[in-house]
């Protein structure tokens, strides 16, 4: 080999170590800004996952506040006065906040109560809700065949026949419903309805009756066949001033040209409640619903979610 090619050699050799010595540092550079991201994401992981059990944390105990204030009130009657019915606003906490707001879940119309012993009272009661809200009697028809619990479809109902011929294929509940969001699956129940509809109806475990003295007027316009507005408007106001001590003092105050009302379908106390609670900690959020049952000096939860 001549000194020439020994030469070429050598600077090719030079060469070919500096490219690799090139890529070996840009190979570790590389390495250690991958590895200081994945710890960078490790740690921001770890404090979301840390603010997360905090935010849940913080959202049980807003639930557990919620039973003790419907277990302390011993009140003979329910009404919007009540200590529950204040809302809890956004409170400071450790990096955070919690806020929550009980509601009567009996100051709606009951969707178990169409499958129940007063199914024929309640179908009036939700045939002029449906009708004030804008909503298709067919869709009611629908929602009566899910919570009954058997397969003959109502008039313009649906049973399983119709829910397998879908293309998304299921079966009619036929029992019923343990939460109000199971109806976004009635036939007809589109997400608008689901809106119109959900701050006057709710899911309870048992047949009960409506509490007049925190009722919506449109709840009381569903109870009371053919009150009109200012009548309606009159009774809300009388109510405000002096809740219904009793549903025959609510009875009594009822327009006398109002067809009879079944007394059993009306009260002036609850015993289940719905209860919201949301609580920050950090940028992280979470949000418990629950629903309580008061039975006289003690509450118990029904069923709970946290998001």
């Amino acid at each position: 080999m001549t000194s020439r090619n020994k030469m070429s050699r050598s600077v090719d050799e030079r060469g070919l170590a500096l490219i690799v010595a090139m890529l070996i540092a840009a190979l570790a550079a590389a390495v250690a800004v991958s590895v200081a991201t994945a710890q960078a994401q490790w740690s921001a992981q770890v404090e979301h996952r840390r603010d997360q059990v905090e935010a849940q944390s913080i959202a049980l105990a807003g639930l557990a506040w919620a039973r003790a204030i419907v277990a302390a009130d011993t009140s003979p009657i329910d009404s919007l006065g009540a200590p529950w019915a204040l809302p809890l606003p956004a409170t400071p906490v450790e990096n955070g906040a919690v806020e929550g707001r009980i509601i009567d879940a009996q100051s709606m119309l009951n969707v178990n109560m169409l499958a129940g012993a007063h199914a024929p009272q309640a179908r009036g009661q939700f045939t002029r809700l449906f009708a004030a809200l804008g909503l298709p009697e067919s869709t009611l028809d629908a929602t009566i065949d899910w919570v009954d619990a058997n397969d003959v479809p109502e008039r313009n109902g649906a049973e399983d026949a119709w829910y397998m011929a879908q293309a998304d294929p299921s079966l009619a509940a036929n029992a019923r419903a343990a939460r109000i969001e199971e109806l976004a699956n009635v036939r007809g129940m589109t997400p608008s309805a689901m809106a119109r509809l959900a701050p006057f109806v709710t899911a309870l475990p048992d047949d009960t009756a409506v509490n007049v003295n925190t009722a919506s007027p449109e709840v009381l316009a569903a109870l009371l066949d053919g009150i009109q507005p200012d009548a309606l408007a009159a009774l809300v106001a009388d109510r405000n001033a002096r809740p219904f001590a009793t549903p025959d003092d609510f009875l009594a105050r009822v327009p006398k040209t109002i067809p009879a009302i079944d007394r059993s379908l009306v009260s002036v106390n609850t015993g289940y409640f719905l209860v919201f609670v949301r609580a920050r900690q950090g940028e992280t959020v979470a949000d418990a619903r629950a629903l309580i049952k008061r039975n006289q000096r003690t509450s118990s939860i029904v069923w709970q979610t946290i998001e």
